[in-house]
């Protein structure tokens, strides 16, 4: 179990206005510290989009990144991994990068004209800049409760996946983008805090799966992005209703969460809901 769990938030597109060095860009990038008692890993949970701003933010924060122990891209978009060679040349070290195994398939947006948004970097690139690539679809226990998802179940009927493409075996097809994962603490005495990405495959899905593959009901915390910023009315609301049911203490979205859906959330879930900003620390 985790004794308890310090995230920075490296890299959003709001930045806190108490420190006007740091800097806001569309991406996310946080730094976490899992207290395991005798040991702390430290894991950067995404890399943003650009390497001179998750850089430039890095160091106003005073965070040393050639201390990480991993890194972790929760799925194969650009503002989430475009940072990493940047990150890894900085380091100067081999590292375990770990991450689905089709976070290197192409990626497309198909609105509002088709797009790459896949890394800007190929594999061979990220292994030379010194990334030791790690791939599972499954969950990965990274220590004592603390794990990935792995992928995520598609359960809940309000939480779909539209508007992204990819190619496979020639042929053009909705990317239902199942790399997407995040990571799940269990926080001695408080319960869960899961850490999203995006949350492509919903984040009620996120949050139930992570329930299920722990083994614990208890939800403490949920962060990151909860990918609701191009959604409608009815599901803004869906997962607002949800999410109170869960009953979380600390609820922070931010990146692809949007506005409309971010006021909804404070409205319905009161003090407990903030949204996230760059610069910002969370002691759990």
């Amino acid at each position: 179990m985790v004794r308890g769990l310090k995230l920075r938030v490296v890299v959003e597109n709001t930045a806190s206005m108490v420190d006007p060095r740091i800097w806001a860009q569309h991406g996310l990038c946080l730094f976490l510290e899992a207290d395991l008692g005798s040991e702390c890993m430290k894991i950067l949970s995404d890399t943003g989009t650009s390497p001179e701003l998750t850089l430039h933010n890095a160091d106003a924060l005073n965070l040393d990144l050639s201390d990480l122990d991993l890194i972790f891209l929760s799925h194969g978009h650009y503002d989430h991994t475009g940072g990493l060679i940047g990150i890894l040349n900085r380091m100067n070290k081999r590292v375990p990068v770990l991450a689905h195994p089709e976070i290197f398939i192409p990626k497309l947006k198909s609105r509002p004209f088709l797009k790459f948004i896949g890394p800007p970097f190929s594999q061979a690139e990220a292994e030379d800049a010194g990334a030791v690539m790690l791939y599972s679809r499954s969950p990965v226990v990274l220590a004592p409760g603390l794990m990935t998802t792995g992928e995520v179940g598609r359960k809940e009927p309000f939480e779909n996946v539209e508007g992204f493409l990819t190619v496979k075996d020639g042929l053009y097809s909705q990317d239902a983008i199942p790399d997407d994962q995040a990571i799940i603490a269990n926080i001695e005495g408080r319960g869960l805090a899961v850490i999203a990405g995006c949350a492509h495959a919903g984040i009620i899905n996120t949050i139930r799966h992570a329930q299920n593959i722990m083994g614990v009901e208890d939800l403490y915390a949920v962060i990151g992005g909860f990918h609701l910023g191009g959604a409608g009315e009815a599901r803004i609301a869906s997962t607002a209703e949800a999410l109170l049911g869960l009953d979380p203490e600390i609820v922070r979205p931010g990146h692809c969460t949007g506005a409309r859906a971010v006021c909804l959330l404070m409205d319905v879930l009161g003090d407990r809901c903030q949204p996230l900003a760059s610069g910002d620390s969370i002691v759990l």
